[in-house]
């Protein structure tokens, strides 16, 4: 019985552990330039404005979530750009997307903010000024 236990702890740990370090990293790229990037996304990193980009996967049943906050955003700030993780890897390996939802707000070239899971609409409101 303790071997089980001592299993499940051990599980639970290394899941714990995986999650820090997704919310470490993203942790980490704040404050760093935004990485080079092509199309739309690209050019408009390079014009220095604020961005919102959004990371998301089709079968992400916490992006079906985040989808919903997004809209409420795009409502009253119109640089929001969905990438779609599973199909342009190459950018959200740029940016270091590990898991979706990820939300990352780049202002002047810099990332701002990184935020990995579900974000709700208040906080992304507040980190973009449109309270």
């Amino acid at each position: 019985m303790s071997q089980i236990l001592y299993i499940l702890l051990g599980i639970l740990g290394l899941f714990m552990l995986l999650q820090l370090s997704v919310r470490f990293r993203g942790w980490f790229r704040r404050g760093k330039p935004a990485p080079k990037v092509g199309g739309s996304l690209g050019q408009s990193i390079d014009k220095g404005g604020k961005i919102l980009a959004y990371f998301y996967s089709p079968s992400c049943s916490a992006c079906r979530t985040q989808e919903k906050y997004i809209n409420l955003i795009q409502k009253n700030f119109k640089a929001v750009y969905r990438i779609n993780a599973a199909k342009d890897r190459s950018i959200a390996s740029a940016f270091g997307v590990m898991g979706t939802p990820t939300t990352v707000i780049i202002e002047k070239g810099i990332i701002k903010e990184y935020f990995t899971g579900v974000t709700p609409t208040k906080k992304l409101k507040g980190t973009l000024q449109l309270i």
